[in-house]
């Protein structure tokens, strides 16, 4: 599904995140509200827990995306919750968007446009699966 290049460049780009997880969580919730204040009331817990919850799913994704087949459970279960705080799949694209600001913020320069390519190819096939999975918990599947 990714290419070594890809993986190598999600890779770079998550150890400049993952040193800095807890501005780039803050962060990603500070754009994507920013971006999309009507998305505040989802989230039931302070921008410090979810910015770890965040971290720490980013973190399972990298640790994954040369065996993503591996964390489809995880994802699709992830996703089936988002149902539950009112998720829709129109909130997927926002959400991306705010991933690649805190990316582009966090590492800087060193965020080129082939990690970008590379993040977004990752973020569009979790997103992918987490939206299949709230469409079988709405049709009640």
């Amino acid at each position: 599904m990714f290419t070594n290049e890809e993986i190598a460049a999600i890779r770079s780009s998550w150890i400049l995140m993952a040193a800095n997880r807890e501005q780039a969580g803050a962060l990603f919730y500070q754009i994507l509200f920013r971006r999309a204040p009507s998305l505040r009331p989802l989230f039931r817990e302070g921008p410090q827990v979810q910015g770890r919850k965040l971290m720490d799913t980013l973190a399972t994704v990298v640790d994954s995306v040369d065996r993503i087949e591996l964390i489809v459970p995880v994802v699709e279960e992830l996703g089936r919750r988002h149902v539950d705080f009112g998720a829709r799949s129109e909130h997927f694209g926002i959400v991306g968007a705010a991933l690649l600001d805190t990316l582009r913020e966090i590492c800087g320069t060193r965020f080129d446009a082939r990690s970008e390519a590379a993040w977004s190819k990752a973020y569009a096939a979790i997103a992918e699966i987490m939206i299949a999975a709230t469409r079988n918990t709405r049709a009640g599947g």
